[in-house]
């Protein structure tokens, strides 16, 4: 799901949703090649081989708003990854974890990870590009946590929607370590299962 917008039927119109999604993708190569503060209109501009004239046709708000529909994108993948990830999982356990090691993967990318968990927030204050993925982890998570008690291997006193709101705001909190450095992914994330193991029936 990269988009809630129909897909372009004519020709124009898928042209430049293709020309938007390489500017996306050249922001996203220039904050993973030099960082956040030297993505600029005209290191964007360059990697992509678009013209300056032209970002500012596609995108007119120019960095701020190029860089919200990067942040977007991150989201948007974060969502896909994790969705085939939960897909692949074999029991609710797994359907859990996969959450976790999605976010904590992408934070231990040091540039882009940085981006997405603890400078981006600070950009987006209000916007449809904010919670994406956290939002999408909710939801999935209180299903798994439903199905889970419906089939007795989850503790029926467990309230799903508000663990799930909660284990994605310990997830994001660690995430947000492991970006800036001061966590390691792996060990965040072996926390992360043990807690999930205190939520089976006894």
């Amino acid at each position: 799901m990269q988009s809630a917008t129909p897909a372009p039927s004519t020709l124009r119109e898928r042209r430049q949703q293709r020309t938007r999604e390489e500017l996306v993708e050249a922001v996203l190569a220039v904050i993973g090649q030099s960082g956040l503060a030297d993505t600029t209109i005209d290191r964007v501009s360059a990697e992509s081989g678009v013209s300056r004239g032209t970002v500012y046709a596609y995108f007119p708000g120019g960095r701020d708003e190029l860089l919200r529909a990067a942040y977007a994108r991150l989201g948007y993948g974060l969502v896909e990854r994790t969705r085939a990830a939960v897909s692949a999982a074999s029991d609710w356990r797994g359907r859990l974890v996969a959450h976790a090691r999605a976010m904590f993967d992408l934070a231990d990318d040091p540039r882009i990870g940085h981006f997405y968990n603890v400078s981006g927030p600070t950009l987006i204050v209000d916007g449809a590009e904010r919670g994406i993925g956290s939002g999408a982890s909710i939801v999935m998570i209180r299903e798994a946590l439903e199905a889970a008690q419906a089939a007795g291997e989850v503790d029926p006193a467990v309230d799903a929607d508000a663990v799930a709101a909660l284990l994605v705001g310990a997830m994001r909190e660690a995430a947000m370590g492991v970006a800036a450095g001061d966590r390691d992914a792996d060990r965040a994330f072996a926390a992360f299962a043990r807690l999930i193991d205190g939520l089976a029936a006894r």
